[in-house]
């Protein structure tokens, strides 16, 4: 257990460096970090740790802002899970996963489910099983690289299978810019689901842990004090500036509203449009492109039902008439014994920041809302909800155009020193724990070389 764990103290006279962002990224780079002996500060602006994936107490437990899970194939932080000691805490399930069609729900987990979805023909099926299986056993990334997803869609599921699967899908994601995302960011989730399944391909195996995101996050937090780190929460980072390099070595200052500190290296975890904002100094060309980055933001709606809406964990939404593109059920997926027989219904819509719905209070939000809740459970009514919660973050989802690949920014930044690991970067792979821990890992790697090394003895 990380208490007993004595830790590797960081050596004297140590390089120290700013890890700025607490999400998954973040803590894997400044645990790695400071596991190797080097003194690390980690600065976030919530008071959780775990980024998208941070949770926030609900009664005598706690809960996710957004929905979360792992997949088998997420080896980065399941070793990560292990290395702290939480692998015994991690549970496998496989839920039913549907979609709401023609204003009936199906469930879409299996080939089965597939054989009975009445919205498709029978060509369309077949259709859609061959392309599946073509994306998740396809090796080769390059082949997507420079067609939009709905062209090579349209192409080769057929304009039915596209119009009631796969439109709807990247609309709901992307919005104003569905028709200009790259099929690679489509074959690499496919590649990922396919790997993802129960013996015998029917059922896709889920992963959480007992205990939650939040419990992984603390575990890493409290392992980055144990080595000698130290995490800074609710304490965003008001400017990062280069400096001359002074006898310590260090290049930059980083500086909230409770301390101004210098470090010999900075690991930006925040995305790019963040990072062009906290460090004007930065060259002129190199704070371009980070403002070039286009994100979706997330509006997300957690309702505390007193009843079961429906028997699927994740629904997505193919009908134009709804607003919100999708139904996370999570307590079909960890039982709702945990949260005291609530029932935990997240309500998924990506918007974008300069779109008047994404400024609604609560209020206003269950009217826009209410009329698709019925639609999909007809017996849907207000008493149902015994809370609501709104959650929003501007930079959700980067916008994964044709081209994207060439635009990406390497982990090295402009100046000695600064290393810049976001969601931006994990291309073509989607937004994930997994993949923030695999790029922060990265990170440190970049860092512990010569220049970072503690001195033996010193």
């Amino acid at each position: 257990m990380a208490a007993k764990d004595a830790g590797v103290r960081p050596a004297s006279g140590s390089p120290r460096v700013a890890v700025v962002g607490g999400g998954f990224a973040g803590l894997a780079a400044a645990h790695r970090l400071a596991t190797a002996g080097i003194p690390v500060a980690l600065f976030e602006r919530s008071a959780h740790l775990g980024g998208l994936a941070m949770a926030f107490p609900l009664g005598e437990t706690e809960i996710e802002k957004y929905y979360h899970h792992w997949f088998t194939s997420d080896r980065n932080i399941l070793q990560l899970i292990a290395e702290v000691g939480l692998a015994d805490r991690v549970r496998w399930i496989s839920p039913v996963m549907g979609i709401f069609c023609g204003g009936q729900v199906y469930r879409f987990t299996s080939p089965t489910d597939l054989l009975q979805f009445r919205p498709f023909s029978f060509a369309a099926k077949v259709r859609f099983g061959v392309v599946t299986l073509f994306l998740q056993r396809y090796p080769r990334r390059e082949a997507f690289e420079q067609i939009t997803a709905s062209r090579w869609l349209r192409r080769y599921a057929g304009r039915e299978v596209y119009d009631v699967v796969w439109g709807p899908l990247l609309r709901a994601k992307f919005g104003r810019y569905a028709e200009s995302i790259s099929m690679a960011w489509v074959w690499s989730k496919m590649r990922l689901r396919g790997t993802s399944r129960t013996h015998g391909g029917n059922r896709e195996s889920l992963g959480y842990a007992d205990g939650g995101f939040g419990l992984v996050a603390r575990r890493l937090a409290e392992r980055i004090a144990v080595h000698g780190g130290r995490v800074h929460a609710s304490e965003p980072v008001s400017r990062i500036s280069p400096i001359a390099a002074d006898e310590g070595g260090n290049r930059f200052e980083v500086e909230t509203a409770r301390r101004c500190e210098r470090f010999a290296a900075v690991v930006s975890t925040v995305a790019p449009p963040v990072l062009a904002r906290l460090a004007p100094e930065l060259p002129a060309e190199y704070r371009a492109r980070c403002q070039g980055f286009e994100h979706s933001a997330i509006l997300c709606t957690m309702l505390l039902l007193r009843r079961q809406l429906s028997p699927i964990y994740w629904m997505n939404i193919s009908d134009a008439e709804i607003p919100f593109g999708g139904l996370i059920e999570h307590t079909n997926f960890v039982a709702p014994e945990r949260y005291g027989g609530r029932r935990i219904l997240y309500v998924s819509h990506y918007v974008y920041a300069d779109e008047p719905i994404y400024r609604l209070d609560s209020g206003a939000l269950l009217e826009r809302y209410r009329p698709g809740l019925r639609r999909v459970q007809p017996e849907f009514d207000d008493d149902w909800i015994e809370r609501q919660m709104q959650f929003r973050d501007d930079y959700a989802q980067p916008i994964v155009d044709v081209g994207y690949h060439r635009r990406i920014l390497p982990l090295a930044g402009p100046l000695p020193g600064l290393v810049v690991a976001t969601m931006s970067q994990i291309y073509p792979e989607d937004r994930g724990t997994n993949y923030a821990v695999r790029i922060g890992e990265q990170a440190a790697q970049v860092l512990l070389g010569d220049a970072l090394a503690p001195v033996p003895g010193s």
